[in-house]
């Protein structure tokens, strides 16, 4: 076998380990990563040398933001614990980065209906199996596919450990299944449109049971974007929609009242995340502290200047200004180059996805999505197919 029918072959395994694991295990999703490498590496030689096809410009950076993700750690080398294991960490868009490239190539020349379907079929069977399985643990204190106790009493994670990376990743994903439904002429080539429905249901409730409030926030702001080109009455009415939806929650649920307008801890906590990225960059503004390393020394920027809460540390809750306090102003510029050129080609090119990139910007403000493993493997998956 050449290398290059090899190549493809490790494409479609790690497509659908990826379908199955996204959602079910970080660690099976990482086999990804080994399948996709080898060819990855082959593909994108392959582009260098022959420069047959013209990459969409957010690719070139999110290859930039890998590059400084690398300087910032070198530039921090003695005052890190593992630099290694932080400069190993950027393995997520490393892999995806390569992977736009054998990917693209495998849609051209391997990637036919039958494999898309398998591909397609998986992803929404697995994801709905581990929605359910939460949904049996939230309601009974076990869950069922893990064989343990429920992560949480009250809230919804799927096959996580935490409902807040559930949550976050579950709207991203019904972003996604609500664009299928809707696109569902196009879709019904791939699976049944009853079972599309059926998934979309059950991952609905996985979102909403998961009581992510950042989560609830990104999947109501996106939606309405499917309209925005369109129609933009329908944009508008659904927009309010949303917008009388989310408020009538909140009046008649307790739950969902407590999650918005009871939380002023959790809201001054993350004020203060935020506030020490910033000084965090003021003392380090061009390559910051490090990839991965302002949550290591948030404890200690806090002390220094007396900032409030000082033994409360973590990562910044947002993407951005977690990148600005870890990777300085080249890091915050490139990865700001990525979502926003992402979401222009988008908004061009793939009705689809624009309202999930739009998606990934919102709910990104109040938490580090691109960050956490699970939901890396999401975004970065769509960011390389599509």
């Amino acid at each position: 076998m050449d290398m290059e029918k090899l190549s493809y072959k490790l494409v479609y395994a790690g497509l659908i380990v990826l379908a199955i694991g996204v959602f079910t295990s970080v660690t099976f999703s990482s086999l990804a990563h080994i399948l996709l490498l080898i060819p990855g590496v082959y593909f994108f030689s392959h582009w260098l040398k022959h420069r047959d096809f013209k990459p969409k410009k957010s690719v070139f950076a999110l290859g930039a933001l890998i590059l400084i993700c690398w300087l910032s750690v070198i530039s921090n080398w003695n005052e890190m614990d593992k630099p290694l294991k932080n400069i190993f960490k950027t393995k997520y868009f490393l892999i995806s980065f390569l992977s736009y490239f054998s990917i693209h190539y495998a849609k051209k020349e391997f990637l036919n209906m039958d494999r898309k379907k398998t591909i397609f079929a998986l992803f929404i069977a697995a994801t709905s199996i581990a929605t359910l399985s939460g949904l049996i643990g939230l309601f009974t204190g076990f869950n069922p596919l893990k064989f343990k106790e429920a992560c949480h009493p009250t809230r919804s994670c799927g096959l996580y450990g935490m409902y807040m990376t559930y949550g976050y990743g579950m709207s991203l994903f019904m972003v996604l299944m609500t664009g299928i439904v809707l696109y569902r002429d196009k879709a019904k080539e791939y699976l049944n449109v009853k079972w599309l429905v059926v998934g979309w249901v059950i991952n609905l409730i996985g979102l909403i049971t998961s009581l992510a409030r950042g989560a609830w926030v990104g999947y109501l702001a996106a939606v309405p974007f499917f309209f925005f080109k369109k129609n933009k009455k329908v944009f508008l009415a659904t927009f309010l929609l949303g917008v009388i939806g989310l408020g009538t929650a909140i009046s008649v649920n307790d739950k969902a009242s407590e999650m918005f307008l009871k939380r002023g801890t959790s809201n001054g906590q993350r004020m203060l995340y935020w506030r020490t990225a910033i000084t965090a960059a003021y003392e380090k503004p061009l390559l910051g502290w490090g990839y991965k390393n302002f949550e290591a020394n948030m404890k200690k920027i806090k002390a220094k200047y007396f900032i409030h809460r000082p033994y409360d540390g973590g990562h910044a809750h947002n993407n951005f200004l977690e990148h600005l306090a870890s990777t300085g102003i080249l890091g915050f510029l490139a990865f700001s180059c990525f979502v926003f050129l992402w979401l222009y080609e988008s908004y061009k090119y793939n009705p689809l996805v624009f309202p999930f990139v739009l998606s990934f910007l919102v709910s990104g403000m109040t938490q580090y999505t691109f960050g956490d493993g699970e939901n890396l493997f999401l975004i970065l998956a769509i960011f390389s197919l599509v």
